[in-house]
């Protein structure tokens, strides 16, 4: 599954970060802009939600017929996003003891790290998403 090719993400401009560093970055458009001219909060967890998901998908790339689904989310805004904002994101929990539960269970959840950066790579949100994942044997 290619992440940017969800309709969601396409028709907000997602895009893959083109610094290393990062993974995923929403450019910087006067249209993401909320009331006071810095980044609306639905435009920030629309790309951490996204950057979860495309963690998980590298993450778990061998997987077949995985059907992933947020279950739940936490997230904390930090400070103000201005300008492109970039994502990272990782696994909290082991690969290997997850791949053990969807072999035996053939479900797990699976839980991941995001923080979103602005232009200054200040920290400007961080959020865990956590993944229903179950193994459709159809």
């Amino acid at each position: 599954m290619d992440i940017l090719t969800i309709p969601f993400n396409r028709l907000i401009g997602l895009e893959i970060s083109e610094d290393s560093g990062y993974l995923m970055q929403l450019p910087a458009k006067r249209e993401y802009e909320n009331h006071i001219q810095t980044v609306h909060a639905s435009a920030l967890f629309a790309l951490a939600e996204a950057s979860s998901g495309l963690c998980l998908l590298r993450e778990f790339s061998g997987l077949a017929n995985a059907v992933p689904v947020v279950r739940n989310v936490e997230v904390k805004y930090r400070k103000p996003g201005q300008g492109m904002i970039r994502s990272k994101a990782s696994l909290n929990v082991d690969k290997g003891t997850v791949l053990e539960t969807l072999k035996i269970k053939h479900r797990a959840l699976i839980p991941v790290q995001v923080t979103l950066h602005d232009a200054g790579a200040v920290l400007i949100m961080q959020a865990t998403f956590e993944w229903f994942v179950l193994i459709n044997a159809h």
